[in-house]
C-alpha cells in the first residue's frame, strides 16, 4: 500500500502543518515552498499544471508522503524536460520533512515516483542534488543513478550534481539502467506497485 498521493481539500491542515516544518529550512524544493493563494486555488493550480501547465512549464504532478494524518514528505514528478530542467532540475525533485529524515522516506517516494515514470512509458529519469547534499546522493545512488556530471546555476551559484536513471525489464524483473561511453550499468530497482 502507497502512501505517495496528490492532494485533496481535505488535506488543508496538513498541508499547513507541512509548510510550518519548514519556515527554519535554508533550502526549500517546490512541494515545500509556501502558497501563494488560498488552499483551493492551489488545488486546482497543481491540476492543471499536472495535465495542462502554461509555457515555459511542464506537465508536472506532486504527490506527497502522507502517513498518520502528517505530510513526511513531497515529490515533485515532472512528465517532460525542458531547456532548464535538462541542465538543472531534472524530471524528479523531493524533500522530506526535517523531523522525518533519515527514516527511508526519500527512497520510499522515489522508488514510486520511478513506478510512475515507467506506468507512463517515460524510461528514463534525470535527477539532481546540490553537491553538498549526501544525503539526496546517497538516494538516487541507492536507486541506481548514474552519475553524469556537475554544472553550476549561474542565477543562485549552486553546483548541481545530475544523475539518469533509465528504466528496462529484464526476465519480468524491473531494472535500473544506463548507459556510460556505450557500456551498460544494470541495478536492481524494488519498485512498490499501487
Amino acid at each position: 500500500m502507497t502512501n505517495l498521493r496528490e492532494l485533496t481539500l481535505q488535506d488543508e491542515l496538513i498541508f499547513d502543518d507541512w509548510i510550518q516544518a519548514w519556515k527554519n529550512e535554508p533550502t526549500q524544493v517546490s512541494v515545500s515552498r509556501p502558497i501563494q493563494t488560498n488552499f483551493a486555488e492551489f488545488i486546482k493550480q497543481l491540476q492543471t499544471n499536472s495535465r495542462h501547465p502554461e509555457a515555459p512549464r511542464v506537465p508536472a504532478t506532486k504527490y506527497f508522503y502522507i502517513e498518520a494524518n502528517r505530510i513526511k514528505g513531497g515529490i515533485s514528478c515532472r512528465w517532460k524536460l525542458n531547456d532548464y530542467l535538462l541542465k538543472f532540475g531534472g524530471n524528479i525533485g523531493y524533500d522530506v520533512a526535517p523531523e522525518f529524515r533519515n527514516q527511508g522516506i526519500a527512497s520510499e517516494m522515489l522508488q514510486q515516483a520511478l513506478a510512475l515514470f515507467k506506468a507512463r512509458n517515460i524510461t528514463k529519469v534525470l535527477i539532481t542534488a546540490e553537491d553538498w547534499n549526501i544525503a539526496s546522493q546517497q538516494v538516487i545512488n541507492n536507486a541506481g543513478g548514474i552519475y553524469e556530471n556537475t554544472l553550476m546555476e549561474e542565477s543562485t551559484g549552486h553546483h548541481l550534481q545530475r544523475y539518469w536513471i533509465g528504466m528496462i525489464r529484464i526476465r519480468g524483473n524491473t531494472q535500473a539502467a544506463t548507459t556510460i561511453n556505450g557500456i551498460v550499468y544494470i541495478c536492481k530497482l524494488v519498485i512498490l506497485c499501487f
